[in-house]
């Protein structure tokens, strides 16, 4: 994760360079900032990126690329577990994609909404939204929206007492979680697996998942690790009463460039709080 938030905030860099030429390239440098950020759980640091990010594009009427802020958004929502906010910046991001019709923001919209109203518990919508997304990423072969498609599908199969089902769509993530690499989808998808373990009272097989889901979520370790995949890994493994892997590696700074000094949210443009109205 530390690589993936260097490379964003050095585009960042270079897109303030760049005023007055490509107006875009620093608000998508700053959502590219904040989803890092917003895996970290540095929760309010990834807010004011998509935040500024969100209003410049609005400014600008990119409404492209404002879609996408608002997608971001909306899984930040979703890691906080706000999903009426999520369900909102999904539908707005859903409609904004339909503008242009790019069918990444398409899918990925069709994806984030779906996800919501699964945390919603409003399971046939959640269905027949997670549904058009993987139909329509397996169409574009589009694995890194296939793969949490398939984790939010298994997930509604769990909850609606489908185990079977459940663990021949994650059966479809292993591999191309591991090939991608997608340690993320990897994390969460294990947890999902820990859970539908734990429902058939499989303990060993549930602290086998969970310990995984742990050892994926920890990347380079904190506080560069996926934040809310180890905290639901560490939540299985309490509950199950079992430890927390010991063996792993800390974060080395002498391993990794330095993060270089970008402040994020300049006085040059105010930015509201409130990303839910629009």
């Amino acid at each position: 994760m530390s690589e993936s938030q260097l490379s964003a905030l050095r585009s960042l860099v270079i897109g303030r360079r760049c005023k007055g030429g490509d107006l875009w390239l620093e608000p998508y440098s700053l959502f590219e900032v904040g989803l890092p950020l917003a895996g970290r759980g540095l929760v309010d640091e990834a807010d004011r990126c998509l935040q500024r990010a969100l209003h410049m594009l609005s400014a600008q009427e990119e409404t492209q690329l404002e879609g996408v802020a608002n997608a971001h958004l909306a899984q930040l929502a979703l890691w906080k577990a706000d999903h009426s906010a999520a369900a909102q910046l999904a539908n707005r991001a859903w409609e904004l994609a339909n503008v242009r019709r790019f069918e990444r923001d398409c899918i990925r919209a069709a994806r984030l909404q779906g996800t919501a109203f699964l945390g919603l518990n409003e399971l046939t919508t959640a269905d027949e939204r997670v549904h058009l997304a993987l139909t329509r990423a397996r169409a574009v072969n589009l694995a890194e929206e296939e793969l949490p498609a398939l984790i939010a599908l298994a997930e509604l199969r769990r909850r609606q007492g489908d185990s079977e089902t459940a663990r021949k769509l994650l059966d479809d993530v292993w591999e191309a979680s591991e090939r991608g690499p997608y340690p993320l989808y990897h994390a969460d998808a294990l947890n999902v697996l820990a859970q539908i373990e734990r429902d058939a009272g499989n303990t060993a097989a549930a602290i086998e998942a969970a310990t995984q889901a742990y050892r994926k979520a920890w990347c380079d370790a904190p506080p560069f690790a996926y934040h809310w995949g180890l905290e639901a890994a560490r939540a299985h493994l309490n509950a199950l009463d079992a430890p927390e892997p010991s063996e792993l590696p800390p974060y080395d700074e002498s391993q990794h460039e330095p993060m270089p000094d970008v402040e994020i949210d300049p006085h040059d443009l105010p930015v509201e709080s409130d990303s839910t109205e629009e």
